[in-house]
């Protein structure tokens, strides 16, 4: 996964036979909802549920020193889903356990995957020199086995990541080059090629090149809707950061009604207090206020000062957070 918001993924659960032996491990195969894949709807109550289910796994697995392989699918998935929940220590601990083990004997491109992951994590928790050092990592793994989109989708972590940190240049030349090969390349998923237009149409956006962002963020929204749907999580993320661009344009009227369509699509799935959700509302009411539309920032203040006492402020920044922008200065 790369810059999906959230996803469920179907894999199968390693079960750990009560012998403790390796052999006739039998397999289940439960609906995660993780943000390793694209797709588009997450149940906080859900998502804990099989949290549970995967830690379960998990400590049958170390107290009966299970080193099958497949453990590594279980902390990846583990990770991720600490993740959405704004469960950062357990999501760090997860991902590391997985790093180690792919280190050992993994597929590279695993472990770079995987690498790109934690670097995201850093992100969120404010620690982007982490962050960046992470995403270089991952950079000369994928430069190593040959990875030509690998490598691209790295640049696209890189650009995301200059972004957060308001580097706009670095983020555009990082964006190009990835978008050189993966924006219309029919082999990346719908989601990657929606992220690479997401995140440099946002770069372009803030170094004032609107020529460009908001004909490539248009984009975005529509292969979101081709693919996904036009009423998916997806194509309402795209919405919203199609509004934002429009709003750092000085278009108020496109912006808000991008940036409004694009927030309540995302309050279906994600409207418990997802971060990105919040992160999300919380810069459309200061458009709101911005518009002089007094009475709905408010009420979307209030919105935020409420899911805030379900997730951490410090969750905030998200795997999507980059995509938000930052108001027009």
């Amino acid at each position: 996964m790369r810059h999906a918001l959230v996803a469920v993924l179907t894999i199968g659960l390693i079960g750990i036979p009560a012998n403790g032996q390796q052999e006739g491990v039998s397999v289940s195969t439960p609906s995660a909802a993780t943000p390793h894949s694209g797709v588009d709807s997450v149940d906080r109550a859900e998502l804990l549920k099989v949290i549970a289910e995967y830690e379960g796994v998990a400590r049958r697995a170390e107290a009966q020193h299970y080193t099958d392989p497949s453990l590594v699918k279980v902390y990846v998935q583990l990770g991720g889903m600490y993740y959405d929940v704004a469960m950062f220590p357990k999501a760090e601990d997860a991902m590391r356990r997985a790093i180690v083990m792919l280190r050992q004997n993994g597929p590279q491109d695993q472990l770079a995957d995987e690498i790109g992951h934690l670097a995201e994590l850093h992100i969120a928790t404010g620690r982007t020199r982490e962050a960046e050092k992470d995403h270089l990592e991952a950079l000369k793994i994928r430069e190593s086995i040959g990875d030509p989109v690998g490598l691209a989708l790295t640049w696209t972590d890189l650009a995301s990541l200059y972004v957060k940190e308001r580097q706009y240049k670095k983020a555009v030349d990082f964006g190009q080059r990835s978008y050189a090969i993966v924006g219309n390349n029919p082999q990346v998923t719908p989601t990657d090629r929606v992220a690479i237009r997401q995140i440099l149409g946002t770069a372009l956006s803030e170094t004032h090149d609107s020529m460009r962002a908001i004909p490539m963020l248009k984009d975005a929204v529509a292969i979101a809707e081709s693919s996904f749907g036009a009423d998916s999580l997806s194509a309402g993320i795209a919405s919203y950061v199609l509004g934002n661009a429009y709003w750092r344009s000085g278009d108020l009227v496109d912006a808000g009604t991008w940036m409004q369509r694009g927030t309540a699509r995302m309050k279906l799935d994600l409207g418990w207090g997802h971060p990105a959700y919040v992160d999300a509302i919380a810069n459309y009411a200061k458009f709101l206020r911005a518009r002089g539309q007094m009475e709905a920032a408010a009420t979307v203040e209030r919105e935020v000062k409420q899911a805030n006492s379900i997730v951490d402020a410090r969750s905030l920044t998200t795997r999507s957070s980059a995509f938000a922008g930052a108001p027009p200065r």
